[in-house]
């Protein structure tokens, strides 16, 4: 018995930086280029011809066409704005000091700068909760996940 049949194989021929519509971040891309081979049980003779051509994200996998280079995200600097904005306003809801400045982290804001906006939005006296350990603004009371009432902490 024959077997024979084609089979793609593919090679990177640039890489470099995008905007991953899945990933909805900045994101490394590896720009890839297939050909065609006739194979004889499973090992590629010769080439027959072009394959695909697609830039992968380094990050999640997908496969997008040469368009993807040209997309244009809305501006992420009025994303992390809007972020500072509502910095207090979260803390004084009952968020945790530490979800807060998770939030800015995730959004490519520098830890220290997180830090910071969560002091000028809140000072720094804190209230702790005994239960779960989470820390919050002054003016939460109690914890909103246990339902303990929160102390003093020293400040940090």
């Amino acid at each position: 018995m024959i077997i024979f049949g084609t089979r793609a194989r593919y090679r990177t021929v640039a890489t470099g930086e995008f905007f991953c519509p899945h990933c909805q971040r900045p994101r490394e891309y590896a720009h890839r280029q297939g050909k065609n081979y006739f194979s004889l049980y499973f090992v590629p003779i010769f080439p027959m011809g072009d394959g695909a051509e697609f830039y992968e994200c380094q990050t999640c996998g997908m496969s997008y066409n040469a368009d993807v280079l040209n997309f244009k995200p809305k501006h992420a600097s009025d994303d992390i704005n809007q972020l500072l904005n509502r910095v207090k306003a979260k803390l004084d809801m009952g968020t945790p000091v530490e979800y807060v400045i998770g939030d800015l982290t995730t959004e490519r804001l520098d830890r220290e700068i997180a830090f910071n906006a969560v002091r000028m939005a809140i000072g720094d006296e804190r209230h702790i909760c005994p239960k779960c350990e989470l820390s919050y603004a002054k003016t939460v009371q109690t914890c909103p996940s246990c339902h303990v009432e929160l102390q003093t902490a020293a400040a940090l």
